[in-house]
């Protein structure tokens, strides 16, 4: 009896040895993702290396390069400004990267006639404070749904929908297109994921009670 005893109490000490080792192999740094903020110089290089063109600024060469930052909510923006000498400002290639390195072209600057240069210019509105007639889309990109939840992303959106309301048109609000790796396309972000799936759920479980659909549809984030 004893010595079955000592065979499972063996067995239990082995087995939770094996339990700790997989738990240190399974939260070891190289197994944890990396879910840290991009810094300032991270956002820049990340965005150079997918567009090599871009490699050569900053430089004090003639015309000079130089490079605009600003923080955003979940990443950065960043404008790519190649300045001139008879005009302070030729071109500007305006970015926005996530912090999971997803890029997208948010717009560029190019002056136009008498153009006001003054103050600092927004890489996030891609033009300078009181020049806003010098932006320009590198491509119109927006949301051309008035209804349902398979987001069209072109350069039509509506001018007018009707004031018909589909079940999960609340979401519309929170879905985005923009212009990345050179295609208009969607740009997934939680709130429009959210707010899509729980709509469906509403209708799933409510397939013969509208009313019940739309009340619950009405709580959906």
């Amino acid at each position: 009896m004893k010595k079955k005893s000592f065979v499972v109490t063996a067995f239990l000490i082995a087995g939770i040895i094996l339990g700790g080792l997989g738990a240190v192999i399974f939260f070891s740094p190289k197994n944890i993702i990396n879910i840290r903020p991009l810094n300032e110089y991270e956002a820049v290089q990340a965005i150079k290396d997918k567009n090599p063109e871009l490699k050569e600024y900053p430089n004090d060469q003639l015309p000079p390069k130089s490079i605009k930052t600003e923080k955003a909510e979940n990443g950065w923006y960043v404008g790519f400004m190649q300045e001139g000498s008879g005009k302070p400002v030729l071109a500007v290639k305006c970015f926005l990267i996530d912090n999971k390195q997803n890029i997208t072209v948010t717009g560029e600057y190019v002056p136009a006639l008498g153009a006001d240069e003054s103050g600092v210019f927004s890489p996030k509105t891609c033009t300078f404070p009181g020049s806003l007639t010098g932006t320009t889309d590198v491509q119109k990109c927006e949301v051309e749904n008035c209804h349902g939840l398979d987001i069209k992303c072109g350069p039509n959106p509506p001018q007018m929908c009707t004031e018909m309301y589909a079940l999960g048109d609340k979401c519309l609000q929170y879905a985005k297109c923009g212009v990345s790796n050179g295609q208009c396309q969607q740009i997934e972000n939680a709130q429009f994921t959210q707010c899509k799936t729980c709509a469906q759920n509403c209708e799933k479980d409510n397939p013969n009670d509208p009313m019940k659909a739309f009340d619950c549809e009405s709580k959906c984030v």
